[in-house]
């Protein structure tokens, strides 16, 4: 990651302000851009790496971290639309590796649920700021902040893909994505996918508890 610009301008150091990762397909852009939004561009955030030792190193550094989590199939469904040369079998183990590598560290982050930081990213903030003892600014979902906030996801589109809008990458609904999830979708239930979709939709439920325990 330090050799590679793109990466190493993202990766968590000292100074950064926050780190907000998942698995890919997970909220990942939308979730920085609403940060950005709430507290502007100068602080520098932690984010897609989308791996599980970046979390570990944000851990390790102190850093008030997020860890983004979908469900498995909806994330997966969407990971091969992205990256077309991966098996749906090894996108599942992908997404098995992440979680259960961030598991036993989750002491040191906050969850971050796909349906919370779609609808309510403010709400992720202030658990944040409790939990870090931080005062960012917590995002509003106003009608011109998610026209802004879409507008920068976009834009980090554009920058990933040389200067277009890829639907396939796009991190906001797409028409063209729903379509080919549909011709996806059978290619999960083959058995020797499913059994470990079924662990990981278990993995998954741990996390969903865990954010209901804190919130409760």
């Amino acid at each position: 990651m330090r050799v590679r610009p793109d990466k190493n301008s993202t990766l968590a150091r000292p100074g950064t302000a926050i780190v907000i990762e998942g698995f890919l397909r997970s909220g990942n852009t939308f979730s920085v851009a609403a940060f950005e939004i709430a507290n502007g561009p100068e602080l520098h955030v932690g984010r897609h790496l989308h791996g599980a030792p970046h979390v570990l190193r944000a851990i390790r550094m102190g850093l008030p971290t997020v860890v983004l989590i979908r469900s498995p199939r909806d994330a997966v469904l969407s990971y091969l639309i992205r990256r077309d040369t991966i098996t749906p079998h090894d996108a599942v183990l992908e997404y098995l590796d992440f979680y259960r590598t961030t598991w036993p560290a989750r002491d040191g982050f906050v969850v971050g649920l796909f349906d919370r930081v779609t609808n309510d990213f403010g709400a992720v903030i202030d658990e944040v700021n409790a939990r870090f003892g931080t005062s960012f600014r917590r995002y509003e979902p106003t009608p011109e902040n998610e026209a802004r906030a879409f507008a920068l996801v976009e834009e980090m589109n554009r920058q990933e893909s040389g200067g277009v809008v890829r639907e396939t990458h796009v991190g906001r609904p797409s028409a063209e994505r729903s379509r080919r999830k549909e011709e996806l979708r059978e290619l999960l239930d083959r058995p020797r996918t499913a059994a470990k979709l079924r662990e990981a939709e278990a993995l998954y439920q741990d996390y969903v508890a865990l954010a209901a325990q804190r919130a409760g």
